[in-house]
């Protein structure tokens, strides 16, 4: 929670409060989203890895952490002229009842605005890609890489 807090209050970090959005309803939290623009991710994401990598004990450790983002280099996570989906994610008391969704809508009225062709994001499993599948994001990858699955998904406007 020390680092997540960290990186929300770094202004350049891809977990700044700059790309989040809240949804609240009676001054409770309901869910979080993350949209980051394509040409500020990859910037975003160095500063990041840069802050986190010094708090990794250990060469191990660090190690891991650096196989990590050679893997999201690999699978690409977004293209230019897209907008990012770094996150969403909702509390369980409200799992169910369509605040994914409203985030979701969110993002697409952000992107349209914005002139960004599409969204893209990364899906951790097949239960959170089959959210997005109802939401007609399509897969654009579905591939283990370096030992992990990564599915790649994205909605073109």
């Amino acid at each position: 929670m020390e680092n997540l807090e960290s990186l929300i209050l770094t202004k350049k970090s891809r977990y700044s409060l700059e790309y989040i959005t809240v949804a609240e309803r009676f001054g409770e939290i309901l869910g979080v989203i993350v949209l980051i623009p394509s040409n500020k991710l990859e910037i975003l994401s160095m500063n990041t890895d840069f802050k986190l990598i010094n708090k990794f004990q250990g060469l191990k450790n660090k190690c891991f952490f650096i196989l990590d983002c050679i893997k999201l280099i690999i699978c690409k996570e977004c293209e230019e002229g897209e907008l990012y989906l770094a996150n969403v994610a909702t509390s369980t008391k409200v799992r169910g009842l369509g605040v994914g969704k409203i985030l979701m809508d969110y993002a697409e009225k952000i992107a349209k605005k914005n002139k960004y062709y599409g969204i893209s994001l990364l899906a951790k499993d097949e239960e959170v890609s089959s959210f997005y599948k109802k939401l007609n994001y399509k897969t654009i990858l579905d591939k283990v890489i370096l030992g992990e699955r990564f599915i790649k998904m994205a909605k073109a406007f």
